[in-house]
């Protein structure tokens, strides 16, 4: 799989194949089960942009964000962990036991460290999918290749892949009421899929900036602090 599918597929389809060799049977039984909702229909024209701009604007109005997050990868296994997000740039997805993954970005650079390997990885956070939403301002029309804008009653899903065409698959962006992102599918070039959900979201005023700090990965796991 790419490491690299558009837009948070980095995280997704990055952290699979270690989860995959760790196994989760403990939370097997708690697969997500995805909320019943009406047909998705098409958008078209004006309300095709109109809903990429609510997107874009719901996005682009969060400057910090933390909350859980349950990943569930092909194979039916599922993670669970805490995020914090900070605009532009910053990125903390930090995994419960008994994965052994923490993926940061400090604004710059995206690093993801697998303890249990003694191994990270670093990129560019330019050549990352993840930019696409951090940015200091995000326009997902500008800067990818929507396939598809589509609306189920309250909820948004918007598709995009890599505009360059360097990177396989794509991914869906799903958007809950008042346009408040909730979870995204990441689908690869062979068809399989993985989904992030979002829960118990809060904004705080601050954030420590240890947990965007690249240098202590390995031994340190801190949390949010109010200053």
């Amino acid at each position: 799989m790419n490491r690299r599918l558009l837009l948070l597929g980095l995280l997704a389809a990055s952290a699979t194949p270690a989860l995959a060799r760790q196994g989760s049977p403990d939370l097997r039984p708690r697969t997500i089960v995805a909320p019943v909702t009406p047909t998705p229909v098409t958008l078209e024209g004006a309300q095709r942009n109109a809903a990429l701009a609510r997107a874009n604007a719901a996005l682009n109005g969060v400057q910090r964000l933390q909350g859980r997050f349950v990943q569930s990868s092909p194979d039916g296994g599922n993670a669970r962990g805490r995020f914090f997000l900070e605009r532009p740039g910053r990125l903390r997805f930090q995994y419960d036991p008994p994965s052994t993954l923490l993926i940061v970005s400090d604004g710059r650079v995206v690093a993801m460290r697998d303890t249990a390997l003694r191994t990270t990885e670093r990129t560019p956070l330019r050549s990352t999918p993840l930019h696409l939403i951090l940015d200091a301002s995000v326009d997902l029309a500008r800067d990818a290749r929507v396939t598809r804008v589509a609306q189920a009653g309250e909820r948004l899903m918007i598709t995009a892949r890599d505009r360059t065409g360097e990177m396989d698959g794509s991914i869906t962006l799903n958007f809950g009421p008042n346009a408040a992102l909730e979870s995204w599918d990441v689908i690869d070039g062979a068809g399989a899929t993985t989904r992030v959900v979002l829960s118990e979201l809060t904004r705080p005023a601050s954030f420590d900036r240890a947990l965007f700090r690249l240098d202590d990965i390995v031994v340190t796991r801190p949390g949010p602090r109010r200053r």
